[in-house]
């Protein structure tokens, strides 16, 4: 990294971390919801009604209820319903998770297109984060999904600032050095100005610390890593990133076989499942 862009890195940081009336704000249903989800005597009727404050996140939790993961002979009909089938615990990391999008609205035409194409990444190592945590981990696969989420919550504020930038901006590579190198560090600002737990401020810090190793015992930072491997195929990013089993993150998950095209073939035989859980985040 040449000491020009080492020096405009350093300064879209510093202009960051100085004004955290820049930074994006949780919804207040959002704020109350992780409070009162958290408090020993919240039950479900209670926590039904707070969530029916908010008709959107209310039909979000019901399509995630009756989705192919939580299938039964008796889908629930109503919020109290599906509260029981997910549990007060994952519906509060649900909750949290639908709210993030607003994060990647702009009014600026020229953004719009790549504040669109972030969220569809995003929610795309989200989706493949729930799904393999339920397949090949014992971790809280609600938790994987907002984690996969949250890896790319500073990229609205980075975007914005490189914006000013038109020697970076307009070309792709460059823009894409940029988004990876603050990534970790403008979204670990964001979450700890929420007030979110170290464990996911860690997870934050690690987006594609593809050689990261924290340990024999597996975690959501491994977790993410193969689930971003995998939202990247098909894009020019992905030809920059280190072979799957060379992750270390690789050894300590029983993903299962490989495809020929080296992706993991339980993401191959749920395509479908996948597709249906992205196109609830619209």
């Amino acid at each position: 990294m040449s000491q020009g862009v080492a020096g405009i890195y350093s300064e879209i940081y510093t202009r960051l971390a100085s004004n955290k009336t820049l930074f994006p704000a949780l919804p207040e249903t959002t704020i109350r919801i992780r409070q009162t989800f958290n408090e020993p005597g919240c039950t479900i009727a209670s926590a039904a009604k707070l969530l029916n404050t908010d008709p959107g996140l209310s039909a979000f939790i019901l399509r995630i209820a009756n989705s192919v993961r939580f299938m039964s002979l008796f889908p629930p009909k109503d919020l109290e319903s599906a509260l029981r089938r997910i549990g007060l615990t994952n519906t509060m990391e649900l909750a949290t998770t639908f709210a993030v999008k607003a994060a990647f609205a702009t009014s600026s035409m020229a953004l719009k297109e790549l504040m669109l194409d972030s969220y569809r990444q995003a929610t795309k190592v989200a989706v493949i984060s729930y799904f393999l945590t339920a397949k090949v981990s014992k971790l809280n696969p609600s938790k994987a999904m907002l984690a996969g989420l949250l890896q790319d919550i500073g990229l609205p504020l980075i975007l914005l600032q490189l914006s000013e930038r038109p020697e970076i901006f307009n070309d792709r590579k460059r823009r894409i050095q940029a988004v990876d190198h603050l990534a970790p560090m403008v979204g670990a600002l964001i979450l700890n100005h929420w007030g979110f737990s170290k464990e996911l401020i860690e997870v934050v810090r690690s987006r594609k610390q593809w050689m990261r190793d924290s340990g024999d015992k597996a975690d959501l930072g491994d977790l993410l890593q193969i689930a971003r491997i995998h939202a990247l195929i098909g894009r020019e990013e992905f030809f920059d990133c280190p072979a799957l089993i060379d992750l270390p993150a690789y050894s300590k998950l029983p993903c299962g076989k490989l495809a020929p095209n080296q992706s993991l073939e339980i993401l191959e035989e749920a395509k479908d499942e996948l597709a249906e859980l992205q196109l609830m985040f619209g």
